[in-house]
């Protein structure tokens, strides 16, 4: 009696440990998967000591546009809240390190007051663009035992991008100068647990673009340094007095 008493005992606490490690697991699958903290990037460029004002060139800068892909608005994510920023700050010391004069920066060129027009010759507008492209992407079941099943949703991020500066003439803005410097392709693997095969987002991989992109923010600006000429911009300025001058300013 003793021994079929301790038979059953213990068939129901194997099945009450069943029962635990199954809903156990399907608490939690329906979590979902664990949330990474932002990697906030911090996009950094030392500009070399300034020069006097060597020419009465004078040009303002406006906030960055954002060029995407499939509508995914990759700039908008807490991991770029610094580049707007360091864009603003970068590009007029870079300006005034070559002897030019700096007003601003504005919003938009829309936002210039008159006053201002009158003495600026050219607005330098950045636009940055970024194109993901996941690759090799695989969803397997991470274990049998969850209700609903996890998927282990694997693949390679492959990340392309550039930077465009358009100078334009204040008052028409007529194109008047345009450089474009794409950065180095660069491809990183991703790993996402998840309780559905469709679940990716681009928020899981968000960290790493955004450390690629500041490792070459560097690079980037270096090589726009080395693209604006001063005397380039004196021949420039003068096409754009002539342009003005045909407007009646």
């Amino acid at each position: 009696m003793n021994t079929v008493r301790c038979s059953i005992f213990f068939n129901i606490f194997l099945f009450a440990l069943l029962v635990s490690a199954l809903f156990g697991c399907a608490t939690t699958s329906q979590m979902g998967p664990v949330k990474i903290a932002p990697y906030v990037a911090q996009f950094n460029y030392t500009v070399a000591s300034q020069s006097p004002l060597l020419n009465e060139i004078t040009f303002t800068v406006t906030n960055p546009v954002y060029q995407t892909q499939n509508k995914i608005m990759w700039f908008s994510a807490p991991q770029f809240g610094n580049l707007r920023d360091a864009l603003r700050e970068d590009l007029p010391e870079i300006l005034m390190s070559k002897g030019f004069n700096v007003l601003g920066p504005y919003d938009s060129d829309d936002l210039i007051p008159f006053p201002d027009k009158k003495k600026i010759d050219f607005v330098l507008g950045p636009k940055f663009k970024v194109a993901v492209t996941l690759k090799d992407h695989k969803a397997e079941v991470e274990s049998i035992w969850t209700a609903p099943p996890v998927y282990d949703l694997t693949g390679n991020a492959e990340v392309k991008g550039e930077i465009t500066l358009e100078l334009r003439e204040v008052i028409t803005r007529e194109l008047m100068w345009r450089k474009v410097i794409p950065f180095e392709k660069f491809t990183f693997p991703y790993f996402i647990r998840s309780p559905r095969t469709n679940e990716f987002k681009i928020s899981y991989i968000m960290n790493d673009i955004a450390r690629g992109v500041e490792r070459q923010y560097p690079e980037i600006m270096a090589m726009l340094n080395t693209l604006i000429d001063p005397e380039e911009m004196k021949i420039l300025q003068k096409q754009a007095q002539e342009i003005k001058h045909r407007q009646g300013y």
